[in-house]
């Protein structure tokens, strides 16, 4: 019995330890390790910007110069279809303007962002690229034409009847906000196609609709006092309404729309971030 005991120990400490239960990283962690990830891809993330714009002007004659001529010409078709529309209303160019631009930039990124892991399945399977990088390109080439697009505005506002104002020093804390709530909603687009793949469908419906429920071609004060909370629901709404007062009204926005804005941007950018890691490792096994 000893000798037998004594073999079954020998044969037991010769066998293969059990693996180690990987320990997921926190939170912080995470976000430091992206960060760094980020960084060190950064000059991956510009040239991949760099790369879509030029293939998208590659074979025209203004090449690059499109990305701000086209929304120029857009700008003044817009401004002569809707004022001839709304004579009585002052100002009302300007108003739609400064709505449409930042939509633009939010439905675009969030409709590009819903295929970018499947679309770039190619790239994920050859090499590592932190997969984070794919919806925020996405983004980054949708803030590229925003930007374009407001300086296009700019070019407008005194043609338009609007002054340049104080206020729109406050443009970038607004357009940071709206980056960050963007963001969330195309990393949460993002990983949820990449899972089920009707979403994309989906999704292009929603910004329809979504379009329609935010005040951009008409004005909150057209509708009567006791319906008009149905639009604080709206987290549009509250981003589209400081972009207003910002360029069109050239007046600084309440201090409650940018707190709920902020509120907003943080509480988007971590659902959308805290979904996207917790499921990346699985992406792979679904493309």
């Amino acid at each position: 019995m000893d000798v037998c005991n004594e073999t079954s120990v020998a044969a037991t400490d010769s066998f293969p330890a059990p693996p180690s239960v990987r320990q997921t990283p926190s939170w912080s962690r995470r976000i430091q390790t992206d960060y760094a990830e980020l960084t060190r891809f950064w000059p991956v993330v510009q040239n991949m910007v760099m790369q879509e714009l030029h293939v998208r002007y590659q074979r025209s004659f203004m090449g690059f110069l499109w990305t701000l001529i086209n929304p120029l010409l857009m700008m003044m078709i817009l401004s002569i279809v809707f004022s001839n529309l709304f004579p009585s209303r002052e100002n009302y160019s300007v108003f739609l303007l400064a709505g449409i631009v930042p939509w633009t930039f939010m439905a675009g990124s969030i409709s590009e962002a819903t295929a970018c892991i499947l679309v770039n399945e190619g790239l994920i399977r050859k090499i590592y690229v932190p997969k984070l990088v794919f919806p925020l390109v996405r983004v980054l080439i949708n803030l590229v034409t925003m930007v374009l697009s407001l300086a296009a505005l700019f070019v407008l506002l005194l043609p338009l009847g609007a002054r340049p104002s104080l206020p729109m020093l406050l443009l970038p804390v607004a357009m940071g906000l709206f980056v960050a709530f963007t963001l969330g909603l195309s990393l949460l687009v993002a990983t949820t196609n990449t899972f089920f793949r009707d979403c994309a469908h989906l999704v292009s419906v929603f910004l329809q609709a979504w379009y329609f429920a935010t005040p951009i071609i008409y004005h909150l004060e057209d509708f009567p006092e006791p319906v008009r909370w149905r639009f604080w629901l709206n987290p549009a709404f509250y981003f589209i309404e400081i972009f207003h007062d910002i360029l069109c009204e050239g007046r600084w926005p309440q201090i409650s729309l940018m707190i709920i804005a902020t509120v907003l941007a943080t509480v988007s950018l971590g659902v959308g971030y805290a979904t996207f890691k917790s499921n990346e490792d699985k992406m792979v096994f679904r493309l």
